[in-house]
């Protein structure tokens, strides 16, 4: 088990009102728990908490005025996340649940229909299971380089393979398109990690259903899986965003800063959090 200080800290500036729809909340699960946590905003705005059931997502609605805009989230989250099952195998389509079922569909970033063919050339004849995820993270480590501002945002898994360079989230979708298109399903997972390069940033993976449940696999190898706090989880990235806006308005600065809680005085960062000012006390 580790506990973990989360301190993120988005600055905007906002030309015209504009709402923000922003995944930046950590949600509870079965292998973390939010110990506390606090929101600011500022200027002070109403921010109304979404709970999306189906996805556990917690999202922030805020309609912002022009001008400066702040938005400040801080958290204590403990992550108690068991070892990778490695043995764990390939269920058939026949008994995957019917909610695992969408996460083998192509989406917008995920063409899984369209990289079928080679999916089934480079991967087919593996034997099923973790090593056959694995492999397909291997292989994309080998074959893709890790560039920043190599890919803009709407970049797709064939847009990666195309130009063999992109970032995590490239890394994931790629990942993801090719577990779908062996029948394997794959999602999109967003959370915070701790790395000392590149500089601090929202962090890309996804999650294979396997015959133990849904795994974490890393394609970047970054940062551990089992020190990530997980955010949001999608069917690729466009549903896992941490900020859609709608209106006009540019991001001035992002901080999504993670370190271990052993790294800080526990009391020091309990009275950060309860301190006249903090904000909002979310409910867990």
């Amino acid at each position: 088990m580790n506990i973990f200080h989360i301190d993120c800290e988005l600055n905007y500036d906002v030309w015209q009102q504009s709402v923000f729809i922003l995944d930046i909340l950590v949600p509870n699960a079965t292998d973390q728990r939010v110990i506390v946590e606090s929101l600011t905003t500022a200027p002070a705005l109403f921010a109304e908490q979404l709970h999306d059931p189906a996805s556990m997502n917690r999202r922030l609605r805020i309609d912002a005025p022009p001008g400066r805009l702040t938005v400040r989230y801080l958290a204590n989250v403990e992550v108690d996340r068991g070892s990778a099952d490695v043995d764990a195998t390939e269920l058939a389509i026949t008994r995957l649940p019917a909610e695992v079922l969408p996460y083998l569909l192509p989406t917008r970033y995920c063409e899984a229909d369209v990289l079928f063919a080679l999916a089934m050339r480079k991967f087919g004849t593996l034997a099923r299971g973790y090593q056959r995820v694995e492999s397909i993270c291997q292989w994309i480590r080998d074959n893709v380089d890790y560039l920043i501002g190599a890919s803009p945002p709407h970049t797709s898994a064939r847009d990666t393979l195309a130009g063999r360079a992109g970032v995590c989230r490239d890394f994931a979708h790629l990942a993801i398109t090719f577990c779908r298109a062996l029948n394997i399903p794959a999602r999109f997972i967003t959370g915070y990690a701790h790395y000392a390069d590149p500089p601090a940033d929202f962090h890309a993976l996804f999650e294979a259903y396997l015959s133990s449940g849904w795994q974490l696999f890393d394609p970047t190898r970054l940062s551990p899986v089992e020190d990530l706090v997980r955010i949001a989880t999608g069917r690729d990235a466009s549903e896992a965003a941490f900020s859609t806006f709608f209106g006009a308005a540019h991001l001035r600065r992002l901080s999504p800063l993670v370190e271990s809680i052993h790294h800080r005085h526990p009391i020091d960062v309990l009275a950060e959090l309860q301190s006249p000012g903090a904000g909002i006390q979310l409910a867990a």
